[in-house]
This record gives C-alpha cells, structure tokens and sequence, in this order.
C-alpha cells in the first residue's frame, strides 16, 4: 500500500520540506506520495515579491545570508545560480538615528569607540566587556544579556534596535537563548563577546571569509534577479501537482496504527502515515486541539509580532542623491515611531526604476501593536514625517505599497526553550507528527531551509522503521 506524507504548509519550509522528501522518495525509489497543503492561493508564506511600474517590492524577507550554504545549495539544485544576486559593496554601511540625526555604525571596533552612537560613559562601560561575569541563569532576555555585558546604555541603543530590525521585538520580552543562541555560546565559550569576536575574525580570515562585527552579523544579503520569490516559486514548480493550494486543514487526527486524518476546510480527509506541520504556531496549534490538549497550549503560546511594510518610491535627485548604505534602526525613545528604514535600491540594483529610489519602512511591532490598525494615509503621513526627520526627505513619495501583517514574525519569549521541550515531548506521543517552520528554532529563511532536509529524513526514518516493523 502506498504510504503518504503531508506537509501542512506551504511557505519557505513547507515546500523546502515536501522538495526534500520527494527527491529522496524519488532517489529511493519508495514510491511515498508527498502532498503540500496551502491554505491560501499562492505559494511562499510570507515571502512575497510585488513587481510594479519598476519597482520590486517585498512584502517580507528581503533575502538570505550567504554564509550559511543551506539556501545557496538549494538555489542552485532548483537550476537558480545564475539568478543569485549579493547586496553591493555601500550596503556594508548601516545606520542609527540617534539624538537627532543618522549616526554610520562603524565596522570595526576602534572606530566605534571614536564615534558618536554613545555617550564617553557609554563607550567607557563597553570596555569592560571583558570583566562581565557569566550568567548562570538557563534562560535570560536579551536585554538582561545585553546590559550585564555591554552596559545599560549599548543596550538600549545598539541591542534594542537590533532586535526590533530583526524581530520586531521586545528586547526585555526575548529570549536570548532562542534568538540569539550563538551569543549565549560565545560568552559559555569565551567568557567574553569581545575575546569571541576577536577569534571569529581570526578564524574568518584564515578561511578568506568575512566576519561579522558591530554594524551586523557574518555574510553577505542575497537575493534573486527579480525578488526573493523566485526561490520559491522555482520549489512551487518542482513540485507541481504534489503542492494544492486554497486547501485550508482544520484538524489532524492521530488514528494510532492506522497513521492520521487530516481534516480539510473542504474536500474529503486525507490519510496520512506522516504529518509535518509547517505552518505558523498560531496555525498549529487548533490543527492539533482535538488530538493533544498539552500540545496545543504549548504551540499556542508561541506568540507574533504584527507588523506594517511601507514601500515608498522617490525620484533620485529629489532626495540629494541619497541614499547610500544598507538603511538605519531606531532605537526606541528617539522620537521617530518607525522601526528603520532599508535603502533597498543602494542594496540590490534593478529594485527601482532608472533615476528612482526605493525605501522600506517597519512600523508596529512588539512595542507598537496598534499601528496596524492605522489606515493607509495615517501610516504615509507617519512614514514621511519621521523620513523628513532623519533623512530630511521633503518631497512626496509617488509610489507606495503597504502590506500589513496581523501576525507578522514569531516571538521566541522567555520560556522559549522549555516550551519547545514540552512540544518535543508531545511529539514523541505521536509517531509520525513533526512541527517545523520558523515559528520554533529560527526565523531566517537560512534557519527554515537548513531544517528541511533533517525533517525530511526524519520522516523517511520512521516510515522505514514502521515498514520494518510490519514485515517484521
């Protein structure tokens, strides 16, 4: 009898996943039948690039990090090499708007010290870095971590911009050991960033790589000719009639030996002797209500940050031929309500139309919440304000797209850790039923597409040891 997967979710890791599964099924020549179930009618998740008048707009992730492998690998098994594009040299220069005006975050350490983003005593405790103690708490916010090592001040300003440009977070709230897990690492490991910092950059340069420093982590930001959606697009294609879109499921039923049913919003159930949950925790966790009560409180406390993306299009020479560098973070108390600002046409070319700029601007967040709630002219009015007060940007925008994401990115609170323990545990009550997706161990599209292939022979594993087990 033919035996089935389904994959609950079709955004960057559900298609990377279902990829996966069927070219080892097909490699294998285990005749599995792998079904991918969007709930929408379009592929990606919350990737998505908007082609207009010119302008290439993303509606979430800009792109990938290009020093983790994971994603470049894929790209170029799906025949997408010659499609890859690397951000420009300028986008190496990032900003903070800071009492008043855009401050330039120096790249190395020295010229941090000599630059105006804190204040002599500000600068004078990030010295000290080295005599922090390590902390012997298992699970400590971000903030905390921050402040205990770099100061209250570096926290602040630095970290808590930081956090909000990736997380739309709330930097007291995080978890450090579930969004940054290498920092917690590096002080466990070196007892001081800076001494880690110093022998990354060591370690770096003896493998000709580059390292990461204080504007920003390791990698260069990659992305594809026209928008990040190419990437899975091209996994949509591969898959072909294995990814059903408008199929919404309601419910998964653990059925015992006999594998699960998956309920759908429309249409007959489906039975499978695998279920990957790949979509959002918030989507998760009533798909399993009626299955495991424990399973679900514990992915329903997975919480998300709402978002809004403001896409603004400028005439170049409007703004002073302005502006150069990756875009700016505001830390939060410095009078703009807006989170930053990518520059996205100094960061990738053909993003714009010749003689034309296109800027990106997050509003809402963690700290923010309600700014979804704002209509469209009330967010524009917002966004060309605070760009007027720190880009001295007069003139109109006249183009403009704006996306809002109700349930934007996910919040790896404290407790993260125990709580994906408890998820863990659930799991191992129901063989066969895996969660994925970056809604547990990593946001970033790199973070998604290195879980699949680990998911996919999980899957691969316990249909094998069931079939073992039957001829058995």
């Amino acid at each position: 009898m033919q035996r089935t997967v389904v994959v609950v979710g079709g955004g960057i890791s559900g298609l990377t996943i279902a990829y996966e599964l069927a070219e080892r099924s097909q490699r294998l020549g285990n005749g599995i039948r792998v079904l991918c179930l969007e709930a929408s009618d379009r592929p990606g998740g919350n990737i998505r690039s908007e082609r207009a008048v010119g302008f290439t707009c993303e509606a979430g992730p800009t792109g990938f990090l290009d020093n983790a492998p994971a994603t470049i690998t894929l790209a170029r098994r799906l025949g997408l090499a010659d499609r890859m594009v690397r951000a420009r040299p300028e986008a190496n220069d990032r900003y903070i708007f800071r009492k008043g005006k855009l401050r330039k975050v120096p790249l190395d350490a020295v010229s941090f010290l000599g630059s105006g983003i804190l204040s002599p005593l500000g600068k004078l405790r990030l010295l000290g870095e080295p005599l922090a103690p390590r902390s012997r708490k298992d699970d400590e916010s971000v903030f905390a971590f921050a402040a205990r090592r770099i100061g209250g001040e570096a926290a602040a300003t630095l970290v808590d911009a930081m956090v909000s440009g990736v997380y739309a977070g709330n930097v007291h709230e995080l978890s450090l050991g579930a969004t940054f897990p290498k920092m917690r690492e590096m002080e466990q490991r070196h007892g001081s960033l800076f001494r880690a910092m110093l022998a990354k950059r060591k370690e770096a340069r003896a493998e000709g790589r580059e390292a990461g420093g204080p504007a920003g982590p390791g990698g260069v930001l990659t992305s594809f000719k026209s928008g990040l959606d190419e990437l899975t697009d091209a996994l949509a294609r591969e898959l072909a009639d294995k990814l059903r879109l408008r199929n919404r499921v309601q419910q998964v039923a653990d059925m015992g030996q006999r594998g699960y049913r998956v309920l759908l919003e429309e249409g007959a159930p489906i039975e499978a002797d695998v279920v990957v949950l790949a979509c959002p925790a918030w989507n998760a966790a009533p798909v399993v209500e009626g299955m495991d009560g424990e399973l679900h409180r514990a992915i329903g406390e997975i919480g998300s940050a709402a978002l809004v993306v403001v896409h603004t299009g400028f005439r170049t020479l409007a703004l002073g031929d302005q502006p150069a560098g990756f875009g700016f973070l505001v830390p939060r108390g410095q009078g703009p309500r807006i989170l930053g600002t990518l520059w996205i046409s100094s960061i990738f070319g053909g993003r714009a139309p010749e003689g034309s700029s296109l800027l990106t601007t997050m509003i809402g967040g963690a700290h923010d919440p309600r700014a979804i709630e704002l209509d469209d002219r009330t967010l524009l009015d917002l966004v060309r304000a605070d760009l007027k007060s720190a880009m001295s940007i007069m003139v109109a925008p006249y183009f403009v797209r704006i996306v809002r994401w109700s349930r934007g990115i996910p919040q790896y609170e404290l407790g993260h850790p125990r709580r994906l323990e408890t998820i863990e545990g659930r799991l191992r009550e129901h063989p066969g039923l895996f969660a994925a997706g970056n809604s547990y161990r990593g946001i970033s599209v790199n973070a998604c597409v290195e879980e699949a292939p680990r998911v996919a022979e999980a899957a691969l594993e316990f249909l094998s040891s069931r079939a073992d087990t039957a001829v058995g």
